[in-house]
């Protein structure tokens, strides 16, 4: 039979680490972009926000 070399810890945890970053990536940009209506919309994109979420609710 022919043995199976096991895998090296770096390229088994390679994917994994990629994927978190990412995620991580992927929330720091929706954070960002929030960040930036928040600064050119200020409050009206709070009420507005929370109007149209109530309205879709019912």
């Amino acid at each position: 039979m022919a043995e199976v070399e096991p895998r090296s810890e770096p390229e088994a945890q390679a994917p994994s680490r990629a994927g978190i970053l990412l995620l991580c990536g992927g929330a720091f940009a929706l954070l960002l972009t929030g960040l930036l209506l928040w600064w050119r919309e200020g409050t009206r994109l709070f009420t507005d926000g929370l109007i149209a979420t109530l309205v879709a609710c019912f």
